[in-house]
């Protein structure tokens, strides 16, 4: 036996199972649905902290890296 994962959007997932229910009836040995966020243990912990840190740049606590000033300081610097 073989395991096939297939990623459907959500608004397909029925049309999906109706094919799944014709098939013949020895093709398929079982099935099961399942959302992405279930197979990842850690996507409500990595979620809260997204939203956290979003919510604390918005609000100025926390700063976000200027990449482009580092960078032009850099070349300043090894210019000199």
């Amino acid at each position: 036996m073989q395991t096939i994962h297939i990623d459907v959007a959500e608004n397909k997932v029925d049309i999906l199972l109706n094919i799944i229910k014709n098939l013949k009836e020895d093709i398929v040995e079982g099935y099961s649905v399942s959302s992405s966020n279930e197979q990842d243990a850690f996507y409500d912990e990595r979620k809260k902290r997204l939203q956290l840190l979003r919510k604390e740049i918005k609000s100025g606590k926390e700063s976000t890296y200027d990449f482009d000033a580092a960078t032009d300081s850099l070349f300043e610097e090894l210019q000199a």
